[in-house]
């Protein structure tokens, strides 16, 4: 269309003083719509005389452009939305989209009475800017805490609030969400979804991770199969306790315990299966459970027995010493030893295999000071007592006779 009555119009408004500037042609509150809804923009104390121009723009681009004799000139992006009324100026606006938003200006000529008038639309999604905000605000909880969740958007109709944990939607509705003595079990993804009466469409805060914590209580130590444990068996620790457990770790006898060929833990740290068993496996273990906000340490003094020691009867002997040096110490006193070789219930194995007697000296191969030791046996079965009876040693139920390695100063050519 030719603009030049427009311009002109124009440029009348700019040098006639306080007609340009009236700011009644449209409501001054603000103005708001949804996406897809419809919005009208309605014309208050129209000039009472014929109009000769009305156009509109928005954000500074032109909307539409109508009068002066020319067809309506209207701007990309509108055709088909807008519907202008030529009587009151007025300006409906369809379909509307989140780009709508901004100020609006109608510029309406009359015969010598310009008219101005500004607006400004807000174009909303649903509700949004959607905001959920905890109070305190932690990356950790103990149990028992309290928490308040609060929620607010942008929106009109004023917007109404639902709560979800981990996606599903809760009981619960309002703008504030209050957990009271909260336990590890609420532990989740916190969000608000909110809506408005024109729609039904829900739209969503971003969510809010709590994590809750129980204390760690109780903790124990638990072995299986039960006691006693065998030499050459097996065993299986098991590390437990109430609360919430983000570590187990393991020691023995003071430094850490690792896995290897006999020593498997379990992918969550909390059993230890040892086998085959060693005497040296003796020892005390040690779990360590530990979270964030509390830890706790549970132990066990495991005893593993000599192989064959132990069948329903005391145990005779444990190793006391180290790999050369190993002696079997037997359970029963000094002086039963003493007095059992004394009485002369003691074998001797020489260097050829051959057995004798025990004279009550000892000797060594050679027969001289400084020669080869030679491994001394007592049997303990029994040893007799002065009064000529017997005392039985070990399981009464076994007929094989047991020895113990015997040695006395641990050097050669002593006395024994």
């Amino acid at each position: 269309m030719d603009s030049r009555p427009f311009n002109f119009y124009l440029s009348l408004c700019f040098h006639v003083v306080g007609l340009c500037y009236g700011k009644g042609l449209l409501p001054a509150d603000s103005m708001v719509g949804e996406v897809t809804h419809n919005v009208t923009f309605t014309i208050v104390n129209p000039p009472s005389a014929p109009f000769r121009v009305v156009a509109w723009t928005a954000n500074g681009t032109n909307v539409i452009t109508s009068g002066g004799g020319e067809a309506d000139d209207i701007g990309t992006g509108y055709v088909g939305r807008i519907t202008l009324n030529s009587t009151t100026g007025s300006l409906e606006l369809r379909n509307l989209v989140l780009s709508d938003t901004g100020e609006y200006v109608v510029n309406i000529f009359a015969v010598g009475q310009p008219n101005e008038g500004t607006a400004t639309l807000r174009v909303y999604d649903g509700p949004e800017n959607i905001t959920l905000k905890v109070t305190p605000l932690d990356v950790l909880y103990g149990s028992g805490s309290d928490l308040t969740l609060s929620c607010s958007a942008e929106s009109s109709p004023p917007a109404q609030f639902r709560w979800a944990l981990n996606g599903e939607l809760l009981s619960n509705q309002g703008p504030v969400l209050r957990l009271e003595n909260i336990q590890a079990s609420q532990s989740g993804r916190y969000s608000c979804w909110a809506h408005n009466t024109r729609t039904l469409r829900y739209q969503t805060s971003e969510p809010s991770d709590i994590t809750v914590l129980e204390r760690i209580s109780s903790a124990k130590l638990t072995i299986s199969p039960n006691p006693p444990i065998i030499e050459g068996g097996s065993v299986t620790l098991t590390c437990d306790a109430s609360g919430s457990i983000s570590n187990r770790d393991w020691m023995k006898d003071g430094q850490p315990l690792s896995p290897s060929e006999r020593i498997i833990f379990s992918e969550d740290n909390k059993t230890v299966s040892i086998s085959p068993l060693n005497l040296t496996d003796s020892g005390i273990f040690l779990c360590h459970l530990a979270n964030l906000l509390s830890n706790e340490n549970a132990s066990y003094n495991l005893t593993v027995n000599l192989k064959g020691s132990t069948q329903g009867g005391p145990n005779v002997g444990a190793i006391v010493g180290g790999s050369l040096g190993a002696v079997a110490v037997v359970a029963v006193t000094v002086i039963g030893v003493v007095a059992a070789m004394k009485k002369g219930y003691f074998k001797k194995i020489t260097s050829s295999g051959r057995t004798v007697g025990n004279t009550g000296e000892s000797s060594t191969n050679g027969g001289g000071k400084g020669g080869n030791q030679e491994l001394n046996y007592a049997d303990i079965t029994q040893f007799q007592k002065r009064d000529g009876g017997s005392v039985q040693l070990g399981n009464l139920g076994i007929s094989s006779t047991e020895y113990a390695t015997v040695r006395v100063n641990n050097r050669p050519g002593q006395p024994t």
